[in-house]
């Protein structure tokens, strides 16, 4: 169990599991059911996806981390690579490349799946490995992440289900997804390039955000996050889930919730430094999204509750922590319905 869990942190498994593959699987699960396949006979490609995203954001921690050693050491941040042997660090990246392998030659003959699961790869290595090293070159950077975590990945879903379920792909609903999840992508790069913006000042780290003055680029996250609902809404429109739209006002009830209760601001990109935030959406997209697609299937297709069981199991982590906030604040709301009563005797 240690070993496991050295390895879970090497590959910084804990900032990719929940935060960006269940978001994807919810749109592999939406497109499904635009299909007339049955959920369950989808699952075990939703397993290969899994697997196949999974072996991608391995590889894309892995070689972050390692090209980032020189720069972590100067400032003094933790860096899981350094700690390992310079000549077994290439390991890792090399099965992951292995394995990409395979599951690229399992997607033939369906190229456009093929493509955009190789661009994902592609594009980080431009990201992280020199002399490309995209990451150091302003808006590039933030491109290239926003493709490498977002966009590509999820195109990849869209369209391999499409492909296994036998239904072409629907361009309206394609061309949203993509927009969504690029804007979506753009919030997550800048939100950690400004968070890390001191450190990269102090490596000389060319960031779009270390050029960027906080106030002047707040006009920007707000057209970033425009953007992103707006697509969102469309992609809500032609799932036709009603379910979806009921859980808006509750998710919102968790957002003033939190904000009440644990002091946290709503932020679209920048974060404050002085208190406690929440990336709006994120909690929507990451749980709210997945769970509300995998019961409305279950209500009405066979087996499907298979498929949500196997979900909560994979990313139970993130519902746990939305039902604690949930049962925190209805304690309290009683603790202080009670004091009232007893005030009134």
């Amino acid at each position: 169990m240690t070993k496991l869990y050295v390895l879970f942190r090497s590959v910084r498994a804990y900032d990719w599991w929940d935060y960006k593959i269940a978001g994807i699987l919810a749109v592999a699960y939406a497109t499904s059911m635009l299909s007339d396949t049955p959920l369950y006979q989808v699952a075990p490609d939703f397993i290969f996806l899994l697997v196949a995203l999974a072996i991608g954001a391995v590889y894309v921690s892995v070689i972050n981390d390692i090209t980032d050693i020189q720069e972590d050491l100067a400032i003094g941040k933790r860096n899981h690579m350094a700690r390992i042997s310079p000549k077994y660090r290439w390991l890792i990246p090399t099965l992951c490349l292995a394995v990409g392998g395979f599951f690229s030659y399992v997607l033939w003959p369906d190229k456009l799946s093929l493509v955009l699961y190789l661009s994902a790869w592609v594009v980080f290595s431009l990201y992280s490995i020199p002399p490309f090293r995209f990451k150091n070159r302003g808006v590039l950077g933030v491109l290239a992440d926003a493709c490498g975590a977002h966009l590509f990945p999820t195109l990849f879903v869209v369209s391999r289900i499409s492909f296994v379920t036998d239904q072409p792909i629907a361009m309206v609903w394609f061309i949203s997804v993509g927009i969504w999840a690029f804007t979506f992508g753009l919030r997550g790069i800048l939100w950690h390039q400004f968070i890390d913006k001191a450190n990269d000042l102090q490596t000389n780290t060319t960031t779009l955000a270390s050029k960027v003055d906080v106030r002047q680029f707040r006009p920007v996250a707000a057209a970033i996050m425009t953007i992103e609902m707006a697509a969102f809404l469309v992609m809500l429109i032609y799932i036709s889930e009603p379910v979806l739209f009921l859980l808006f006002p509750v998710y919102f009830v968790l957002v003033g919730i939190r904000f009440k209760k644990y002091n946290q601001l709503p932020i679209s990109i920048i974060a404050p430094q002085d208190r406690p935030w929440q990336m709006m959406m994120l909690d929507f997209y990451q749980c709210f999204l997945p769970m509300g697609l995998l019961v409305s299937a279950a209500c009405v297709q066979p087996w499907a509750w298979v498929v949500l069981v196997i979900h909560m199991t994979l990313f139970h982590k993130i519902i746990f922590i939305m039902m604690r906030d949930f049962a925190t604040v209805f304690r309290w709301g009683c603790s202080k319905f009670v004091l009232a009563i007893k005030s009134m005797i």
